[in-house]
This record gives structure tokens, sequence and C-alpha cells, in this order.
């Protein structure tokens, strides 16, 4: 009788509504108390017995969004839906975990549809907003915020993400109304403090934005260090603007005393010592002769020569499923990129890893001794490397700029059109070093070096130099393969 009643259940444990309550209440104990994965297990027995139960859908679904279980927590969410479909909470949840997931038209979807149902949740309309300004519908985010703080008009949550909105759009005035209204309500906010040092900067208010980064710090005191990470540290930039290279310098050397090497902060360190007229000391930091390194390739293992492993990797690169023109925040002005080329390893690609891997031994093994030099001190003991193809056409080139996520960067020469170094100065589609993007506001003429591509040429160098590619005419394609080196875990 006893497996009758187990074959008539489908194999699932029953529970009484004593039980499912107890197991409810146990698992929204754990997490409370940040123990997602005992809680899951929890609601997941609960649905077992009743999968209709939409209370434990939902906080299941919680519970896998917070273990970043993005595919499980959309379709617990999804069958809450189904169930209610006037619940708008578990709409904005959805919206929340498809918007995490990357899907942002199905997010905005979930959030139309929560907002329809009940329109006077503050939480929604900043959540679409966020959304919104994810699909760079600025316009309509700051709208969805406005609504935000109609509802909710002492949040300073909302008020920052109006003045980042705001900043984005242009609106300066707008932006820094907001932002100021934000910390008359959190007078703490560090990232609201500096999201006005950053608005006061665009609007070149150089001695307010720097007192504003100074407030940001002073109520989190490592919110700076990710503009380093991303290459745009204007706090630093506001030092240089108002003529104060020793405050730059200061700004830099507090970042590496925590982290040593940080590239972007190398980089800094290095315009604003040739601000403050220090030029030898920002020649040693740089130093081509030493740090910027040739390596003529041999043609890789299976390869009669390199002008045929050159051809496949040029192929492997054109017809990369991945190739795209470069959107607008990119490095490059209209040329074309494809994301990671090393996964999988096959291929061109796998011989293109060990060319690397080759190159970096010997880059290794030449540099100096040098324990006082920043770059030559915290060299890693491992690294992981990540590359990508760039195709420039005529009139395309990559803009100024560093990787400053990375340790070691370098570029592979594929293909190279006829009219490379075609023009007066003979340096057309040439590689320069040296020369920071042109919203830097330098007096000082930075030094700089020009290197003529070659096909075959594989170039490596610390990520902190800043390196442009010039643009040239006539046709053909200039192929390369940029590509970065990690520091390990």
């Amino acid at each position: 009788m006893a497996s009758g009643r187990r074959a008539e259940g489908g194999g699932q444990k029953r529970l009484s509504p004593t039980r499912v309550r107890e197991a409810m209440h146990r698992a929204a104990r754990y997490g409370r108390t940040g123990r997602h994965a005992e809680a899951r297990t929890l609601y997941r027995s609960v649905l077992a017995a009743r999968p209709d139960h939409r209370d434990a859908l939902k906080a299941c679904a919680l519970a896998a969004f917070r273990l970043e279980a993005l595919d499980e927590a959309a379709m617990l969410l999804q069958r809450a839906v189904a169930l209610d479909a006037d619940d708008a909470g578990a709409h904005n949840d959805l919206g929340n975990v498809l918007q995490a997931a990357g899907h942002i038209e199905a997010a905005l979807a979930a959030y139309r549809r929560a907002v329809a149902i009940d329109p006077e949740r503050a939480e929604t309309h900043l959540n679409l907003g966020q959304a919104l300004r994810a699909a760079g519908d600025l316009d309509a985010a700051a709208g969805a915020f406005g609504r935000a703080a109609a509802l909710r008009p002492d949040h300073a949550g909302t008020l920052l993400r109006i003045g980042l909105v705001h900043h984005a759009r242009g609106d300066l005035d707008e932006a820094a109304r907001a932002l100021r209204r934000a910390l008359e309500v959190e007078p703490g906010n560090a990232e609201a403090h500096f999201a006005l040092g950053n608005v006061l900067y665009a609007g070149s208010r150089l001695d307010e934005a720097v007192a504003a980064y100074g407030q940001a710090a002073a109520f989190r005191p490592d919110i700076l260090d990710s503009s380093f990470e991303v290459g745009k540290p204007r706090h630093v930039h506001a030092h240089l603007d108002r003529r104060d290279p020793q405050a730059a310098l200061a700004a830099c050397d507090d970042l590496l005393a925590r982290r040593p090497g940080q590239s972007g902060a190398l980089a800094m360190k290095a315009l604003a010592l040739q601000e403050a007229g220090e030029r030898e000391e920002a020649r040693a930091l740089l130093d081509f002769d030493r740090l910027l390194r040739r390596e003529h390739c041999a043609p890789p293992a299976g390869f009669a020569d390199i002008a045929a492993f050159n051809d496949a990797l040029a192929a492997h690169v054109r017809d990369h499923p991945t190739l795209r023109e470069a959107p607008e925040s990119y490095s490059m002005e209209r040329g074309r990129s494809t994301s990671e080329l090393l996964p999988g390893r096959g291929g061109p690609a796998a011989a293109f890893g060990t060319l690397v891997e080759h190159a970096l031994d010997a880059y290794r093994a030449a540099l100096p001794q040098d324990p006082g030099h920043p770059f030559l001190a915290d060299v890693p003991q491992s690294v992981r490397i990540t590359a990508w193809g760039v195709i420039l056409d005529e009139g395309a080139y990559q803009v100024p700029h560093i990787h400053p996520s990375a340790w070691l960067s370098g570029v592979y020469y594929v293909a190279l059109p006829r009219s490379l170094g075609a023009d007066d100065d003979g340096t057309a589609g040439w590689i320069e070093f040296g020369r920071p993007y042109w919203d830097f506001r330098m007096r000082a003429e930075p030094e700089t070096r020009l290197i003529e591509p070659e096909e075959g040429l594989m170039l490596l160098f610390p990520s902190y130099m800043f390196h442009r590619t010039l643009p040239f005419a006539g046709g053909g394609e200039r192929i390369s393969v940029a590509f970065d080196l990690l520091r390990g875990e």
C-alpha cells in the first residue's frame, strides 16, 4: 500500500499546511541572515509538494537571484505571474532578474506591466528608469525617475539617479540641482558627492569639483579608486586642469600605495610628472627604450611561413561571429572589433595564444632589475591572456587610450594596407605611444614614440602607456590582434 501511495503522489513528499508554514518561516529566517542556499532548499521542498504556492515561487526566486542563478529565478517568477497576472511585485521582480541577465527589452516589458497594475509604486518607476537608461533612452529614463521622485520626494537614491541621467543628457544645471537635493536628504551619500564632482568638472567648475571629490572620499575612502580602473579619474584631471600637478601626483600615489602597479594610476602619474616639470622622472616611468619591446614572430607550428599564418588569422578575425562596428564609447573611430578570440583556442587562435606566451617569456627575460621602478618592481608571477581582433579601413583610427585593468598589453600585425605611410610625414597608419587623449588640458608637450607596423611584428608594452593609431587613406584593411595580460588570480 505504501508503494502505491508513493506512485499515486508522483514521488513528491507530501507536506501538511503546518509543515509548509514552518518551512516558509524557517526559509525566511535563513534569507534574512544571508543563508540563501539553505533558504532555496527549503523553498524547493515546499514547491515539490505544492508547485503552485505563489509565495514560495517568489521567495525561491529571490533566493536564486541572490545566488546569481538568474535563469532559475526568471523561470520561477514567470510561473508566479502565470498564476496571478496582476501581481505587480512579481512583475517588478521579474524585471530585476531579466535586467541583471542583460535582457533589457524583456525587463522593460515586465516593469511596464508592473507600472500598469500599480502606478503608485515608486520602486517600479525607479527600476524602469534604470532599464530605460541601460537601453539608451535617456529622456524616457528621466521621466520614469521623475515619477518615482514625485511618489517618494525624499529618496536620495532616486534623486541621485535623476542627477546621473541629466548629466548623461548634457543638462548640467538640472543634474547639479538634483544631486544637491540628494545631499540635502542624505549629506553623507558618497556617490552623490562623487557624481556632483563629475558634473562640476564637466562644467569647468574645477575648485567646486575638487571639493566635491574630497567630500566623496571623506565619506567613502575607496570611492575614487574605480575611476582609475576605467581610466577616467576625473578628480586627477581636475587637479591638472587647475594647474596643480602636485595634487594630481598625490592622488596617484595614494592609490598606488594601496594598489602597487595599477595601470590607470601609473598613466596619470606620468602625465602629472610631465606637467610638474619633472621630465626625467616621467621619462623613467615610461621608458620606451626598456619597456616597449618589438618581437618579430616566427611561424607557429603547422604553418609553412608567417604569411600563411597571417592569412589564416586574418580570415579568423574577418569571419568571427562577434565582429561589429565600434560603439561610440569605444577607443576607435569607425573601426570594427571582435570580442574574445581565444576561448576554445582552436585553429589560428590557438597558435596566436602560443605566440603571445613565447613573446611574454622573452619580454620577462629582457626586463632589467630595478626594484625602484613601479612597473619592474611588481611583475606578476602568473597572468591570463585576453585578445580581440581589430579591423581599420580608410579613415578609421584608434584614439589615444590605455588598458587600465591590465598589466601588460600588446598588438600583433596581421595584414596591412599598401597605403601605410603614404602621407607627407610617412607615418599614416602607424602607432604612436605617449600622447594622452585630447580632452586632457595639458601644457607640457609629451614625449612620444612612433613605430611602423609590419606584418608579423608583435609589440608589447606596459598597459599604462597611452597609444593611438594614425589614420590612413587609400584602400585595404589594417588588421591586428590586440591583447592584454591580466594579473593571475
